[in-house]
């Protein structure tokens, strides 16, 4: 979402996110090797569509998710994990602060900001006279409540530590040792000081550790911490402050909005949005058939759209990437950490590395998303200036078959299929995710090529797995998944701290080791104010993750937009101040949908 309640690309950019596999794309480094002119070559998208015409104000916005999978319908921004959920909610909040196009906190929007590094604080100023969609007064006791909500011991969401555990007494408070968090000073009701035990460069970027979200006190404060995810004020009848309110809905289908009177920056142009579920093989012809007016397009289906009379078609890079990740442990509930498990199948860095080897994932990018996608070199998108422009890890299956070889992976009973070290045979359960028209194609291509250099990889259940079925083994570490094929946006903040941290759910891989945390912790540290110890310390931790290969990328992507002919004004720029294609000022030219 662009922050400030618009669309970006992806939706709420600011956040990190769990993603499906199927869409998209992005930019690669011209550097990477093995990759021929056409497989570089990206289609160069326009971001701003502005049509002529009077303006056509009120009317109903028809709005497509697009998804193979049913929304969860985590309405509330600081329990959602995925961008089906963000995609809902960009119509009811958004963040607090506005972004500009460096990705850098200003305040130009709802409340200010000020950042001090030498004291380590950080002054939060709410307008006066704010309303929640319910008409109840928005104080700073809300922002203040929002960090305890997050930081309570019995909290269900992803969210701590990384927003709101470097505060003074956040721990204390979050192990019950404190009744309140000694670093929030309240200095009245527009205004608090946030007190930090150690401050980083995080903290100015949009999504990075300043928290930017928040949620209403009053109705939450009475509901427990073991039934507030399945509530009907998180399911179904969510209080929020952005532009419009939801006024009905199809659980997991459709959603109804209207303008919300007390919106701080006055009352919305649409009479009404309506965001519906669209499958990914039949929005190209919902679009074109001028039922909706704006949708995420799919990549692969490109050449079928790219000329179409109905609508402008929008791209940028993307902040997401996809990445097939090893398993290798489980989360530690109680202590609020990753256990790896050293006698994990996936514990042995040649066969990691065999594997990545072994994929071709340019070849993919090549065949399936004709210019726009290209296989990927780091764990971090070269969307950030932080991507360290290494090679990315080469295909050679040649390479990968000596490296098992000399790891004591042999195929010892002449089946075909390597055993492992010690001689127990080995099969690898392989999951990935539905979505798209060629999800079984790529994951039986990937299998395919592990099978070529002796590797017995068997994709769990047999077929790909359904969005939310998928992340939920995925994050409950079922037993059935060594390896696993997936997608991240990593929002504005390419800090892989919250994706790869020992202390982080979202960590789903659940690997560690000390080196990782130093590294991770350099560049979370006071010394990465200093532009060029952070870009170092971004780059050695890139090596880092390359060499050990608990993970790797396989895909950098562009996200597609389109928008139909009616619409008067839409971008999908990265800042979002000034910023006239907001949702709450979207305008038409035209009262029907162009077909």
């Amino acid at each position: 979402m662009k922050k400030g309640w618009k669309y970006s690309l992806p939706i709420l950019a600011s956040v990190a996110l769990l993603t499906a596999c199927g869409n998209g794309g992005n930019k690669t480094d011209s550097k990477s090797a093995g990759k021929t002119p056409s497989q570089n070559k990206l289609i160069e998208f326009k971001d701003t569509v502005e049509r002529k015409g009077k303006e056509i104000k009120g009317g109903t916005l028809k709005y497509a998710v697009v998804t193979d999978s049913p929304i969860k319908g985590v309405l509330n921004p600081a329990l959602y994990t995925d961008g089906l959920d963000a995609e809902v909610l960009q119509f009811l909040d958004g963040d607090l602060f506005t972004k500009g196009e460096d990705l850098r906190w200003t305040n130009d929007g709802f409340a200010k900001q000020e950042i001090d590094p030498k004291t380590k604080t950080v002054k939060v100023t709410f307008p006066k006279g704010a309303k929640w969609s319910d008409g109840k007064p928005m104080t700073i006791d809300d922002y203040i409540f929002t960090h305890e909500f997050i930081a309570n011991k019995n909290y269900p969401g992803v969210r701590y530590p990384f927003y709101v555990g470097s505060i003074e007494g956040a721990e204390e408070y979050h192990v019950g040792k404190a009744d309140h968090i000694s670093g929030i000073e309240k200095v009245d009701d527009q205004t608090v000081i946030l007190h930090y035990k150690e401050m980083t460069p995080s903290i100015k970027i949009a999504g990075g550790t300043l928290l930017a979200m928040c949620i209403p006190k009053h109705v939450f404060e009475n509901i427990p911490m073991d039934k507030v995810m399945e509530c009907d004020q998180v399911r179904k009848n969510p209080v929020s402050f952005g532009p419009y309110k939801l006024v009905s809905m199809i659980p997991g289908e459709s959603f109804t909005f209207e303008p919300n009177e007390y919106f701080y920056e006055g009352k919305p142009t649409l009479k009404k949005v309506i965001a519906e579920v669209v499958s990914s093989n039949n929005i190209v012809s919902e679009m074109e058939n001028g039922n909706y007016d704006i949708g995420a397009m799919p990549a692969d289906k490109f050449d079928s759209y790219s000329k179409s009379p109905a609508f402008d078609i929008l791209g940028g890079k993307s902040f997401g990437w996809n990445y097939t990740a090893f398993k290798f442990g489980k989360w530690d509930k109680a202590k609020g950490e990753v256990a790896p498990d050293p006698n994990a199948k996936m514990n042995n860095k040649s066969l990691r590395q065999a594997m990545a080897m072994a994929v071709d994932n340019d070849l993919i990018a090549a065949k399936f998303y004709k210019g726009t996608r290209t296989g990927g070199n780091s764990l971090i998108p070269p969307v950030f200036a932080e991507n360290n422009g290494q090679d990315p890890i080469k295909f050679d299956p040649a390479a990968a078959k000596k490296l098992l070889d000399k790891a004591g992976y042999k195929d010892k009973d002449g089946d075909g299929f390597r055993e492992d070290p010690n001689g127990k045979k080995l099969v690898i359960n392989y999951a990935t995710m539905a979505g798209g028209q060629n999800d079984q194609t790529m994951a039986l291509a990937y299998i395919k090529w592990w099978n070529e250099i002796g590797l017995d990889v068997k994709l769990t259940t047999g077929r790909p797995i359904e969005f939310n079925s998928f992340y939920d083994k995925v994050e409950h570490d079922d037993p059935e998944i060594d390896v696993y094929a997936a997608a991240w946006n990593s929002g504005n903040d390419p800090d892989p701290q919250e994706f790869w941290g020992r202390k982080n759910q979202f960590n789903m891989a659940r690997y560690a080791s000390e080196e990782n945390d130093k590294l991770i912790a350099d560049i979370s540290s006071e010394k990465a104010f200093d532009d060029k110890f952070r870009m170092e310390a971004y780059d050695k931790w890139q090596r880092f993750a390359k060499e050990e290969c608990f993970a790797f990328p396989t895909a950098n992507k562009m996200s597609i937009l389109a928008v139909n002919k009616r619409v008067k004004y839409f971008d999908v720029k990265h800042d979002n101040f000034p910023d006239k294609g907001s949702w709450q000022n979207i305008t038409f030219v035209q009262k029907e949908r162009v077909k």
